[in-house]
């Protein structure tokens, strides 16, 4: 276990792309239970993260996997076999200090071990993290046009690379239909089960139409009754809100406001509909869960949800690199011009001049803020 590094001590590589996601898996180390149990697993074509508990683990230490088939009372597993740490990497701080054998386990308590073995297999074939090399391409060809002729043969390639696009689109809509209908017949043949109570709904029924509730959103979302106490509650429903949140926050600068948040919780629920007082707590129940995200809160009280890897120096730099190439802006330009909510944008612009970055003009037309010519120039 002591192969696996701290999320926020580890930024993402470039290029990597999650390739599966898993519920249910407990790790083992060697062969041993660990405490990470009953986890998400993110699969990518880098490394395998476990968000809620802020680790990842590097590809490239894997020498092999194996399938470990599970048996009566015991659930099936995948070997990783492991390289050893160097006496420098021993010494990096680590959610494991030490591990008992060169190998830990991925055990499946709800099912699904086959097609992870598969996309673990095909992730590690492609070896994504070793550098490709550089292709170099000769000259490029100018094309020269000429007259009514060259118009003409541009407008033909045209319509060729339109048509082309077109049946592409085509192409991976008859995909997502041809995905959809093992879903909806899956779920006609529970419902007519229920409804007609013939016999019982199979385990692997039951593992299948879980798998595919989690790529349309949150698998058994968590609720008051099932976490049998508060405290739970709101620590559970925090780390689905991670799971949640983490990447479209990151995508939007490493903030976001929390009536956005608010929405996008409720709509990967479903009908598990939460209320914004449970939102709200739960996102102060994000420190204690020590999840690598925190609620943040402006001065005139506007509220955010933010991850650790987000830099308040970082956003300033970007904010006055933009200032000082356009000269000036309002919070609806700045929303427009970094891709932000308005009141956001303009929560990051009076944040900025409370520090005495920029000056303000408030006038008719408007509020404008403008770089402070007083700390750059004499």
């Amino acid at each position: 276990m002591d192969r696996w590094q701290f999320l926020s001590q580890n930024p993402p590589p470039p290029g990597e792309h999650v390739l599966h996601k898993q519920s249910g898996v407990r790790l083992y180390d060697g062969d041993s239970r660990s405490n990470f149990d009953d986890g998400y697993v993110d699969l990518t074509s880098h490394r395998l993260v476990v968000k809620q508990d802020n680790m990842g683990l590097d590809l490239f230490r894997v020498i092999s996997i194996e399938k470990e088939e599970g048996g009566f009372m015991r659930s099936d597993k995948i070997i990783l076999r492991l390289h050893p740490l160097s006496e420098r990497e021993e010494a990096v701080d680590r959610p494991v200090k030490k591990q008992k054998e060169n190998f830990i386990k991925l055990s499946f308590r709800s099912g699904g071990q086959s097609e992870f073995y598969q996309y673990f297999q095909k992730s590690l074939q492609e070896k994504a993290w070793v550098p490709k090399p550089v292709e170099v391409r000769g000259p490029v060809k100018r094309e020269i046009r000429a007259g009514i002729t060259g118009i003409e043969k541009k407008m033909n390639q045209r319509a060729k690379l339109d048509n082309s696009n077109i049946s592409k689109a085509f192409q991976d809509l008859d995909q997502l239909m041809e995905m959809a209908k093992p879903m909806v017949k899956l779920a006609k043949n529970i419902s007519a089960k229920i409804k007609d109570k013939q016999g019982e709904i199979t385990e692997d029924e039951t593992v299948q139409f879980k798998s595919y509730l989690l790529s349309l959103g949150i698998d058994d979302p968590i609720t008051k009754d099932s976490a049998g106490s508060d405290k739970k509650y709101y620590q559970g429903l925090a780390k689905e809100m991670f799971l949640i949140l983490d990447q479209p926050i990151q995508d939007a600068g490493g903030m976001m406001t929390l009536t956005d948040a608010f929405v996008r919780v409720n709509r990967a629920r479903g009908l598990e509909l939460v209320s914004p007082d449970d939102i709200l707590l739960a996102s102060k129940a994000l420190k204690e869960a020590s999840l690598p995200m925190s609620l943040h809160t402006f001065n005139s009280g506007v509220m955010v949800l933010r991850t650790s890897n987000h830099s308040e120096e970082e956003v300033k730099q970007n904010l006055m690199n933009q200032l000082e190439s356009v000269g000036s802006f309002t919070p609806e330009e700045m929303s427009t011009n970094l891709g932000l909510s308005v009141i956001l944008a303009k929560e990051r612009l009076l944040s900025a001049e409370s520090e005495g970055l920029l000056c303000r003009d408030d006038s008719v037309e408007g509020l404008r803020f403008y770089p402070n010519r007083f700390l750059t120039e004499e």
